[in-house]
């Protein structure tokens, strides 16, 4: 670290370096700090994982939770080394969540198995190995499926609709090639950052995806096992920090490595709420399978674990096609993670024709301004709701 940097980082105002009280909060605990209802249920999967799944019923301006008007039901799922508390890390108007909830939608937050807050099972512990055999294909057939299931039984809805960002795009896909009759049950799914593989990525991703080979060698050696650091107090204090209100120095170099460049509409300032919430745990297998992703397929375990699980030697790919869901893509030439190149080589030709249904480019974001930004209710989520409200037109309007 040079002087210069060193300096920069002593000249920031001492507010800078105090906890926010969100950083310490869990994901319900934040919806609530906001004044928003919350609801908090267990998703049962049929191999026996508990996870939970946040409920936002209604805005928080709304009193009447029986109104007359009809909620669409949306799940939004995260991505890699996250949780739901990827949706709710800014104030409400730029919160995923919160800004889908003051729209008139009853809102679901998935965790996925293994993260902070499902890490429960009927018959295993997490300190068990067997806990952490799972990989992200688990993610889409049984987790996804699950928590859509629970939210058409608990809303009484016939169909709902889907958010996806980074891996959540994955989980989305897989669920829908899986277990084709949940293309019936999702209306229409909305990819936030999606790709077909990670061979053309750049900065952090490429890094890992060149060293693929040492990399699935420890982790086979390690066995199936968590992967993943969730320590609010520690991450918290590393981004006040190394992270002043501003961009400069390590914190700007590493963000960029990671996900591509920053852009303006990204808030320094909540930082140290960001980094507390990632690094929530997953498997090694989910890792494995992530930096394996040359082309879109089941979990690669080796040849014998392969043949018990597929009945050949190697993974079979997921086959797009089979998609006929109404699918929409918001993508950025600015994405490090999920590039350009991944979607126009390899996600537009394997999708049935007229699948999907529109692209929406929004050049500036990076991999996390699509959670992140703080324009992000009128850059992302204003097409997501006009575009339910006209399949949904008796939907509420708030």
């Amino acid at each position: 670290m040079n002087g210069v940097f060193l300096l920069a980082l002593l000249a920031v105002p001492s507010v800078a370096w105090l906890p926010d009280p969100e950083e310490s909060m869990t994901a319900a605990e934040i919806i609530e700090y906001w004044g928003y209802p919350v609801e908090e249920h267990d998703v049962i999967t049929e191999d026996g994982y508990i996870l939970s799944m946040l409920r936002v019923p209604h805005g928080r301006h709304s009193n009447d939770t029986n109104a007359t008007c009809h909620r669409p039901p949306i799940l939004l799922v995260h991505g890699l080394l996250t949780d739901a508390s990827e949706f709710l890390g800014n104030p409400p108007e730029t919160s995923p969540g919160m800004i889908l909830a003051d729209a008139g939608f009853d809102v679901f937050l998935l965790n996925v198995r293994g993260t902070t807050y499902s890490q429960r099972h009927v018959n295993l512990t997490k300190d068990d190995p067997e806990f952490w055999k799972f990989s992200v294909d688990d993610y889409g057939k049984y987790d996804a499926a699950a928590a859509v299931d629970l939210i058409l039984k608990v809303t009484g809805a016939r169909d709902m609709y889907y958010i996806g960002h980074s891996q959540g795009c994955d989980v989305g896909f897989i669920l829908l090639v899986e277990r084709p009759e949940y293309n019936r049950k999702v209306r229409a799914i909305f990819q936030l950052a999606p790709a077909g593989t990670i061979r053309y990525s750049k900065g952090l991703f490429k890094w890992a995806v060149d060293r693929k080979t040492p990399f699935k060698i420890l982790l086979n050696l390690m066995g199936p096992h968590e992967f993943g650091l969730r320590t609010p107090s520690l991450l918290g204090a590393v981004a006040r920090f190394l992270c002043p209100p501003r961009p400069v120095g390590l914190c700007y170099d590493s963000i960029q490595f990671a996900n591509g460049p920053s852009t303006s509409s990204f808030n320094w300032s909540r930082m140290p709420i960001y980094l507390s919430n990632v690094f929530a745990s997953t498997s090694t297998w989910s890792i494995m399978q992530t930096t394996d992703h040359s082309h879109p397929s089941h979990f690669d375990g080796g040849p014998s674990e392969n043949l018990r699980r597929y009945g050949s030697v190697h993974p079979p790919q997921y086959n797009y096609s089979i998609i006929d869901t109404d699918v929409y893509l918001f993508w950025s030439r600015n994405d490090w993670v999920n590039v350009p190149r991944e979607i126009e080589t390899w996600l537009l030709p394997r999708m049935r024709p007229g699948v999907i249904k529109t692209t929406f480019e929004i050049p500036e974001y990076n991999h996390m301004d699509f959670a992140f930004a703080t324009d992000v209710s009128d850059r992302v989520f204003s097409k997501i709701i006009k575009i339910v409200r006209k399949y949904e037109p008796e939907s509420c309007i708030e």
